[in-house]
């Protein structure tokens, strides 16, 4: 399977630039049954997303939340906003389409129809997602729109920018129109204060993976309790602050092993393990290797 490592940054924003400056919107096509996992990770973007579950079942986590796409369903994912898939059932071939880009497609953020029909969906944190259900009249023309769009950048062809900018904005049209019926997030706020409590806490993870954090160094970074921060990682990262933080050691000391020449023992220091002793038998646990035989084994898979 392959292992997808969206870049990210220590806040999981992706640092991805979605298609040019000139035309900021990218198709891509998630293949969830190849993805180890079958999943694609938590992440979050400033870009508006559509995503369209095919070929079976998905699991989307909204923040804390999770919602489940049938094949053939899909679902808007408002800008800055931490989300991640994955395929609910194990045996069919998913491939699901999606386009990821900058609201300024939809409109010139300087100009009114931004200013009156795009900025007040963008800003409204009671608006985290929209499922689009093919049942439902106006959410099957906004999929119907979205497979003209997927065709076009799939396809290319003459004015197909043209072609994108105009089903966006009939989409938008749609979105905007019926927005009395989209239902509202409640407690925006508390959901917007959560991501950010998460995205405190890993930036300083991330930054301080090396030195001897505890879990209370852990949750003063983000300013609350050490039991305000172990649910705040249980409900978005389904892991604790600890846990979360050997992971992150972890990761570093394979990409240390795989591309170093460093001993064993400064690579343990190096990515915050207590001793080479305690790094070796933590490393053995989590892959079912040594450190040395793991090195072995990525020098000779380049």
């Amino acid at each position: 399977m392959d292992v997808v490592r969206i870049p990210v940054d220590g806040q999981l924003r992706e640092l991805t630039r979605h298609g040019e400056a000139d035309f900021p919107i990218q198709y891509y096509v998630d293949r969830l049954h190849l993805c180890s996992g079958q999943a694609i990770p938590l992440h979050w973007h400033g870009e508006l997303e559509f995503w369209k579950a095919e070929g079976g079942t998905a699991q989307v986590q909204i923040g804390s939340q999770t919602v489940i796409l049938p094949s053939g369903w899909g679902i808007f994912i408002n800008a800055n906003v931490l989300h991640g898939f994955r395929q609910a059932e194990g045996e069919q071939d998913m491939d699901c389409p999606n386009i990821v880009f900058k609201d300024e497609l939809i409109a010139p953020v300087s100009g009114r129809a931004h200013r009156r029909y795009v900025g007040p969906i963008l800003a409204d944190q009671r608006i985290p997602f929209l499922v689009l259900d093919p049942g439902c009249t106006w959410h099957k023309e906004i999929l119907d729109g979205l497979e003209r769009v997927f065709q076009a950048l799939r396809d290319g062809g003459i004015c197909y920018e043209l072609t994108v900018q105009g089903e966006l904005g009939a989409i938008w049209r749609i979105l905007y129109q019926n927005r009395d019926r989209i239902p509202m997030a409640e407690a925006g706020k508390g959901r917007r204060q959560l991501q950010i409590y998460v995205q405190k806490m890993l930036a300083f993870i991330h930054e301080n993976y090396a030195a001897p954090i505890s879990l209370a160094d852990i949750a003063a970074a983000a300013g609350i309790s050490k039991s305000q921060a172990a649910r705040c990682f249980h409900s978005c990262l389904h892991t604790s602050p600890v846990r979360y933080l050997l992971i992150i050691r972890m990761d570093m000391a394979k990409h240390a092993l795989a591309g170093g020449t460093d001993t064993v023992g400064e690579i343990s220091m190096q990515c915050g393990f207590q001793s080479a002793g305690y790094f070796c038998r933590s490393f053995r646990i989590q892959t079912g290797m040594t450190p040395l035989a793991y090195r072995l084994q990525a020098q000779r898979e380049k």
